[in-house]
C-alpha cells in the first residue's frame, strides 16, 4: 500500500518538475530572442515584453488551480494518520536514532 503511495506521490513530482522544466525552457527561448536582437533595442521594450511573458505565465497558472475538494481534505487525513502509523512502527522496530526520539516526545 506505502510503496504504491510512494509511487504516486513521485510521479506527480515528476510531472511538476516536467511542467516546470517546459516553462523554463519557455523563459529561456525568449531570453535569447532578446539577445539576438541589435544593441539599439529599447530596453523598455524588452522589459515590457518580459513583463508580459511573465504575465501569461502566472495568468495560466492561476486560471488552473481549483477550489480544494472534500477529496482533497479526505486525502490529507489519511496521509496524517498514514505518517503517524508508520512513525509507530518505526519506534516499536527501533529504526528511529534516539535524540530523533526524545525530539519527537
Amino acid at each position: 500500500m506505502i510503496n504504491e503511495l510512494l509511487f504516486t506521490l513521485l510521479g506527480l513530482l515528476f510531472a511538476f518538475q516536467v511542467g516546470m522544466m517546459l516553462t523554463l525552457k519557455r523563459c529561456e527561448a525568449l531570453l535569447h530572442s532578446f539577445s539576438n536582437i541589435e544593441s539599439n533595442l529599447d530596453p523598455q521594450h524588452a522589459v515590457d515584453a518580459m513583463r508580459t511573458e511573465v504575465g501569461d505565465i502566472i495568468e495560466d497558472l492561476m486560471a488552473n488551480m481549483r477550489t480544494p475538494t472534500i477529496a482533497d481534505h479526505l486525502g490529507g487525513v489519511i496521509s496524517q494518520f498514514a505518517q503517524i502509523q508508520l512513525m509507530k512502527t518505526m519506534k516499536a522496530e527501533g529504526m528511529i536514532p534516539q535524540e530523533i526520539e526524545e525530539q519527537i516526545n
